[in-house]
């Protein structure tokens, strides 16, 4: 009966082993999740800080786009290059129709 005791005995403190182990594990394992979602919500919460910003930017950038595109269109305009042509260049236009040469 006495080795049935110790074994017994045995099993009992070998449980409370396993079961603390597990405790431990457990507490661990929640710990590390709980860090891993608090930096995703920090995470987050910077990038949705920076979306205004970039909105922002984005914007600026598409009326300094429209504006660039417009000063394109002036200064490619026929009227303008006439006037330079003239002016600044002496230059005369031609009277005659362009002919096409087959």
């Amino acid at each position: 009966m006495t080795s049935n005791k110790k074994e017994a005995t045995a099993i009992v403190q070998t449980r409370r082993l396993v079961n603390r182990w597990s405790v431990f594990g457990l507490l661990g394992m929640s710990a590390i999740f709980m860090v891993l979602y608090v930096s995703n919500v920090i995470s987050v919460n910077t990038l949705l800080r920076r979306i205004p910003k970039l909105e922002e930017k984005h914007d600026s950038l598409l009326y300094q786009s429209r504006r660039l595109e417009e000063s394109i269109a002036r200064l490619q305009s026929a009227e303008r290059i006439t006037i330079i042509a003239k002016e600044k260049l002496g230059m005369v236009p031609n009277q005659n129709a362009p002919q096409v040469l087959h």
